[in-house]
């Protein structure tokens, strides 16, 4: 019950069965919800981020076939992992309520 994503992405490599019935489900709706993007924006480039993206090629490599799979008539896109890892939500919020705090009016 305390596993995080990193401990399933572990014993997914170790190849617990278990895990490995969790992590499919995982991707499986990862890739669901990645393809109902796609198909409104139409992105050249999926970028994942947070703990998940931590997971690498355990994560990738089966998420780019489910997202394949799931096409009908878009274009592929990349799909890679954010650059930032997983600080890029607590930069982005940060630099929100940056933005929010200096376009402020006073009266």
């Amino acid at each position: 019950p305390a596993a995080d994503a990193a401990d399933c992405a572990k014993a997914v490599r170790s190849g617990e069965p278990r895990a490995a019935a969790v992590w499919g489900e995982m991707v499986s709706a990862l890739a669901d919800g990645l393809v109902t993007g796609l198909t409104l924006l139409d992105p050249g480039v999926l970028i994942v981020g947070g703990g998940l993206a931590e997971a690498g090629e355990t994560l990738f490599a089966p998420l780019r076939t489910a997202v394949e799979e799931r096409l009908t008539f878009q274009q592929l896109p990349r799909i890679v992992p954010a650059a930032l890892g997983d600080t890029a939500g607590c930069l982005g919020a940060g630099l929100l309520a940056w933005d929010r705090l200096s376009t402020e009016v006073t009266a």
